[in-house]
C-alpha cells in the first residue's frame, strides 16, 4: 500500500527516521546522508484565468510584478527564485496569499486576478482542464529539478528498488508523453537507471 504524506513545514527529517520511504519533488533540504536521483527538469510558467489583464499587451518583468501573486509553497515559504530575480530588477512582487497545494493555487486563480506558478509540461493538462492559460515569466529563473530522495538503509531492499524504478518508469514515460517523445527516446535516457 502506498500512502502519500503531505510536506511538513519545518526540516524533519522524515526519511532518515523512517517516516518516509521516498521524497518526490524539488527537493531543496538536504540531509548529508540522503540519495538523491534526478528525474527531470522543469521550467516555470506563469498560470492566469482566461481573460487575465495579462493575457494583453506585452508581459514585461514590471506588469508581473505589479500582479497580485498566489505563493504555492509546501513549507509556508513566502520568498523564491522569482522574488530573486525580481530583487535583481529593482522589482518585488505583491503577494497576496501563500498556499500549500497546488490544487489551492489554481482554484483561486481560477477565480481572481491571481497569477501562479506552474511547471510548463507536468501541469499542462490540469490547466487546460480548468480553463485557465499559462504564460511565459518575463525573468531568467533556473530550471526546477524534480528529483527522488531516499535514505541509504533502503538501497538494498528489494520492495524499496522496485518502488524508485516504477517511479522512474512512470515518469520517464509521462514525460516523454509530454515532450512528444517516446518513453524510449532522449527524455527516457536522461531520466536514468
Amino acid at each position: 500500500m502506498l500512502r502519500f504524506l503531505g510536506e511538513s513545514h519545518i526540516d524533519v527529517p522524515m526519511l532518515r527516521d523512517g517516516a518516509a520511504d521516498l521524497e518526490l519533488g524539488v527537493i531543496d533540504s538536504r540531509e548529508p546522508e540522503i540519495r538523491t536521483q534526478e528525474l527531470f527538469t522543469e521550467h516555470g510558467v506563469a498560470v492566469v484565468r482566461e481573460g487575465h489583464p495579462l493575457t494583453t499587451g506585452r508581459l514585461t518583468a514590471r506588469r508581473y510584478a505589479d500582479a497580485p501573486h498566489i505563493n504555492f509553497s509546501r513549507r509556508g515559504r513566502l520568498t523564491g527564485p522569482i522574488d530573486a530575480a525580481l530583487a535583481a530588477r529593482g522589482l518585488r512582487r505583491k503577494v497576496v496569499a501563500t498556499v500549500p497545494t497546488f490544487a489551492a493555487t489554481l482554484m483561486m486563480i481560477r477565480d481572481s486576478d491571481a497569477v501562479g506558478l506552474a511547471n510548463e509540461r507536468t501541469a499542462a493538462s490540469t490547466i487546460r482542464a480548468l480553463g485557465l492559460r499559462t504564460l511565459p515569466i518575463p525573468l531568467d529563473l533556473p530550471p526546477m529539478t524534480m528529483e527522488m530522495a531516499w535514505h541509504p538503509r533502503q538501497d538494498a531492499d528489494a520492495g524499496h528498488r522496485w518502488l524508485r524504478g516504477l517511479v522512474r518508469a512512470v515518469l520517464a514515460e509521462a514525460v516523454g508523453d509530454l515532450a512528444g517523445e517516446s518513453p524510449a527516446g532522449e527524455g527516457a535516457a536522461r531520466l536514468g537507471a
